[in-house]
């Protein structure tokens, strides 16, 4: 996963490097920081984990104080197998982390599920309600357009209530890289790549939780004209950084995002798919940093 930037840390280094928070439901949340100077946080999406961001960190680390962490279900993180997973709630875990930390503001960026949650941290902005500032706001590929969004098919099976569970046991190594595989780009995704991803996607049996953490689909179906109209009304700086050939969330949620966000400043990608911090992660870091 070096894509241009070396000395990148493994996966089980990524861990052990990790510190816990605790969640205000008791739960233990994985959390890495590295670097120092201007404060930027780093949301991941679904189905991977804060590695994903990996070169992007390490590049970032130079000059910036840069946090990571593992939502709830995710990576290193704890992975409750009954459970409701909510955006509201990986939200609240945000503002415990930022407050932990003792921030005050934070250059947030945010990747697909991480997008969401962004929204979400927005909508509370908008309303008052958010404890620590957002200096500038950085989406990567996210259906933050609902109406453009393209779940994949299996996507689509995973979030329905019986199938689901039944697809989520089913899940190996080999099924989830055949699936980010086809989300991926020009650059593909190579085994070493996936195989770092797999460590903390896998860890606790977490590939089996997938039918439960996708649920964000049918909140964000509940939700979307209250998250599309917080960020319509964001009034700091927006950066769109979008891999074009992303069949989810790619050049069609862009050109509707750009609609809808006319002011925000937007460096697109060709050739590249869904995870432009992994495909593309020197120009992500540039984009982030110049932004």
């Amino acid at each position: 996963m070096d894509r241009g930037i070396a000395q990148l840390p493994t996966a089980d280094e990524w861990i052990a490097q990790c510190e816990y928070l605790i969640s205000r439901r008791g739960h233990h949340i994985a959390f890495r920081r590295r670097g120092g100077g201007p404060a930027i946080l780093l949301l991941h999406g679904f189905p991977t984990w804060s590695y994903d961001y990996a070169a992007v960190a390490t590049d970032l680390a130079r000059d910036h104080d840069v946090l990571t962490l593992d939502f709830l279900g995710y990576g290193a993180s704890d992975k409750p197998a009954r459970y409701d997973y909510s955006v509201a709630e990986s939200a609240d875990t945000v503002e415990d982390l930022v407050a932990q930390l003792g921030l005050t503001s934070v250059h947030l960026v945010a990747h697909d599920y991480g997008g969401i949650v962004g929204q979400e941290l927005a909508d509370r902005r908008r309303a008052g309600h958010l404890p620590f500032g957002i200096d500038r706001l950085t989406i990567l590929n996210c259906g933050i357009v609902y109406r453009a969004y393209r779940p994949t098919r299996l996507q689509k099976m995973l979030n329905t209530p019986i199938l689901g569970p039944l697809i989520s046991r089913r899940i190996t190594a080999a099924t989830l890289r055949s699936g980010l595989a086809a989300v991926w780009g020009d650059s593909k995704l190579t085994d070493g790549e996936f195989g770092e991803l797999w460590r903390g996607i896998s860890l606790h049996d977490g590939h089996k939780l997938a039918h439960r953490l996708i649920r964000y689909n049918t909140e964000r179906e509940r939700h979307h004209a209250r998250w599309e109209a917080a960020l319509a009304a964001w009034d700091g700086p927006l950066d769109l950084v979008w891999g074009l050939a992303d069949p989810v969330s790619g050049r069609h949620v862009l050109d509707a995002a750009s609609r809808l966000l006319p002011a925000a400043t937007i460096t697109a990608l060709d050739g590249v798919g869904h995870f432009p911090q992994t495909e593309a992660a020197t120009a992500v870091a540039a984009a982030i940093r110049t932004g």
